[in-house]
């Protein structure tokens, strides 16, 4: 795994970013300082990432029960079928069913003061319940009344003890590991006690001008909706897109804007690097290609920016093949002729190794000895880097995040350029940058399109630049949605790929089925993994063929796999998403992607963009688990479409967009836990322009603690590096 790098940024980028020590917040104060939550309780929520009371609110209900027309027995009488109902019952009768394991309870309920009788059905019954529903009991029930068989019914429902009244418009959480969902949401109703003492990051005025309410405001209407809303309004609290989402979204746009801001005014100047208008041809001799137009285009643009004396802030914006890295390394040989260091941060190890030898070849030597440091680099073999690096004598060093430490890169840093943008979070851009002087300048790539690299270029205050063409030859890949029981078909067309002396990835979505028991039918995760697949697939091709690689190996270990695959010893590469940026094999023909329909889309344009990479015609198997996946319909869009933008948007629109400055490329962000900036570019327009008055009128922020607060508070969320090798 990568090394952490404190909260990730250097000392110097610190004392930039960060104002005087204040006192803190009460959402950060630890969440053992929250009423019902003691030793126990404390460590589950921790294991979970829920350290402060901060993190606790940003836990937000995962529906609303409306309740305001609920507390009616009339409901039942009348058999309003769908309706939700919060009743007052006597337990009548209990009847225990099933084995310990799934146990059902089945009750029966009578209306306190009439003879009116509703069934209650639970599933799954943790031990202790039946004692806690015993026949006698006067209990509440909160569930939606359907017409059972033997008349109305609830299934599942909620119980809450007798007398206790139920809100009007009742928050319902999802459980935080073993803890339930009720013990949350009495944890939570604590928690937002503790918000009515805590500073509004947001300056008055600037959310008064915007018609955004305060930060306690907003918080008390997620968790405890106001009684007086309209349905239309409630609707908006569960769909997420209120205003109280949208009021603390802005919050989190704002200290991040104030963030970069800081950073770019806290840069000064650059050094000037002359223009060499000879470096695109040089680098494509040595790589032996040609340069597209496009690519030349872009690198003019980069050598312009890196002439200017203005800190270069790029992003090259290109598909999947598009020689983003060409591009970088003309940029690089431009800054290295001049005398001027440069720094490569990579996201796994596998790319830093690749990355450096295209470098080396792509420099000629210009840029003198080369340095690589991983995660996996020996202390001994770093404190020597170190030294070099220090007396001037190495001015190039190629890395994954090892490189982000103190000492890792040279004192007087011409360029970073950052491959893979999408997987480092904000934090790591803003260490490599923030507090040189004169600052570095900085080329960031991402082959994961628009619309995400274009808003983080919006928030970044980066600059695009989009390569539109693939290299000359480059053919498009084949790709095909082959049927989950055809193995024969991938196997004969595995030999055909081999038989042309080509390399064949397969790629599974799992190392192994440890968290996939086989009697949990709710289990709804993939199955394939590597002992799995390893084994039809050594059967049918034969051992000798096959070599394994993922990230619990070693880096050594991975590194002598890729090499047996790249000479042809072992043609065939069974491994995890590790393959999937970066990692150049131009004799790969073949990509077979097992347990397709749980990867996203994006993801899969780039497994496929590893192969078709030399001359040769190269082909794509999509091979889902089951016929009957909904996302039969991703994978027969991608083998349809060989446009990332395209397939990027409907990615986005199908999975959300992940963290937008940290690792995760799908589902709910942990960095920006309230904004959605694909949603409401507006927004993240108005929490510009403000950062940018603040901070001009404020550089320190020593009127404005609060907001600092934030400011740290969101970096270190979006600091911690993702692993050197994931999957």
């Amino acid at each position: 795994m990568a090394r952490r790098v404190g909260d990730g940024l250097s000392p110097e980028a610190t004392a930039k970013l960060q104002t005087a020590p204040v006192a803190p917040d009460l959402q950060d104060l630890p969440v053992d300082q929250v009423r019902n939550v003691g030793p126990q309780v404390a460590a589950v929520l921790r294991s979970r990432g829920f350290h402060t009371v901060g993190d606790l609110l940003a836990h937000l209900p995962s529906r609303y029960l409306d309740l305001r027309n609920a507390d009616d027995w009339r409901l039942v009488r009348n058999g309003a079928w769908g309706s939700l109902v919060a009743v007052e019952a006597k337990v009548e009768d209990q009847r225990v069913a099933g084995p310990p394991r799934a146990r059902r309870i089945m009750l029966a309920l009578r209306e306190p003061r009439g003879s009116t009788v509703l069934r209650a059905v639970f599933f799954h019954a943790k031990a202790g319940m039946s004692a806690r529903l015993a026949v006698g009991q006067v209990i509440r029930v909160v569930g939606t009344l359907r017409n059972g068989m033997t008349g109305p019914e609830l299934v599942q429902p909620k119980v809450v003890a007798q007398n206790a009244r139920t809100r009007p418009i009742e928050p319902v959480y999802l459980g935080i590991g073993s803890l339930a969902p009720g013990t949350v949401g009495r944890i939570l109703a604590s928690a937002l006690d503790m918000a009515l003492g805590w500073a509004d990051p947001v300056p008055t005025a600037v959310a008064q001008t915007l018609g955004l309410p305060s930060s306690l405001a907003a918080l008390r209407m997620l968790h405890s909706p106001d009684p007086a809303l309209t349905p239309a309004q409630l609707d908006a609290l569960a769909r997420g897109d209120s205003p109280s989402h949208r009021r603390l979204g802005f919050e989190e746009l704002l200290a991040l804007s104030v963030a970069l801001e800081r950073a770019r005014r806290s840069s000064g100047g650059a050094r000037r690097f002359p223009i060499d208008p000879t470096v695109a041809d040089a680098v494509g001799a040595r790589l032996n290609f040609t340069l597209t137009n496009s690519q030349r285009e872009a690198v003019a643009t980069l050598l312009g920016d890196l002439s200017s004396g203005e800190p270069m802030r790029r992003l090259l914006v290109g598909d999947v093949g598009s020689g983003k890295t060409a591009v970088a390394l003309a940029a690089s040989l431009a800054v290295a002729r001049a005398g001027g260091s440069v720094a490569w941060l990579c996201p796994t190890t596998i790319v830093a190794e690749q990355h450096a030898k295209t470098v080396e070849r792509g420099l000629g030597g210009e840029g003198g000895p080369l340095a690589v440091l991983l995660g996996s680099t020996t202390a001994r073999a770093r404190k020597q880097a170190e030294k070099v690096i220090a007396e001037g004598l190495v001015r190039t060093v190629v890395g994954t995040h090892a490189i982000l430490e103190s000492g890792a890169t040279p004192p007087s840093l011409g360029l970073v350029v950052i491959d893979e943008q999408h997987r480092f979070g904000v934090a790591q851009r803003l260490a490599m940058v923030a507090g040189r002087s004169p600052s570095p300048h900085l080329l960031v790539l991402s082959a994961t399109p628009i619309p995400r690299s274009l808003a983080l270029a919006r928030y970044g205050d980066l600059d695009v630049v989009s390569l539109h063409e693939k290299p000359a030859g480059r053919q498009e890949v084949t790709t095909r949605v082959v049927a989950p029981d055809d193995r024969a078909f991938v196997v004969r067309t595995i030999e055909r790929a081999l038989g042309a002396g080509g390399r064949v990835f397969v790629v599974v979505p799992r190392i192994d089925a440890s968290d996939a028991p086989d009697d949990d039918d709710e289990y709804t995760g993939p199955r394939t993994d590597m002992k799995t697949a390893d084994a039809w697939l050594a059967e049918a091709l034969g051992r000798e063929r096959i070599v394994a690689v993922h990230g619990r190996m070693g880096a050594e270990q991975q590194r002598e796999a890729l090499d047996a695959f790249r000479r042809g010893t072992h043609p065939i590469l069974l491994g995890t998403t590790v393959v999937e940026v970066g990692l150049d094999v131009p004799a790969a023909n073949l990509m077979v992607v097992l347990g397709a329909e749980f990867f996203g889309i994006a993801q899969l344009h780039q497994l496929r963009g590893r192969v078709g990479r030399g001359a040769q015609k190269a082909a794509c198997l999509l091979v889902p688990e089951s016929a009957e996946s909904e996302g039969l319909a991703r994978l027969h869009e991608v083998a349809t479409c060989h446009d990332g933008y395209k397939l990027a948007e409907m990615d986005l629109e199908r999975r959300g967009a992940g963290e937008w400055f940290g690792a995760r490329q799908s589902g709910v962000d942990v960095t920006l836990r309230f904004a959605d900036p694909t949603a409401d570019p507006v927004l993240a327009a108005h929490a510009r322009e403000a950062a940018q008055r603040i901070v001009s009128d404020d550089p320190t922020l020593a009127r404005h603690p609060s907001l600092a607060r934030a400011v740290r508070r969101l970096l270190a969320r979006g600091a911690a590096p993702v692993g050197e090798e994931a999957g």
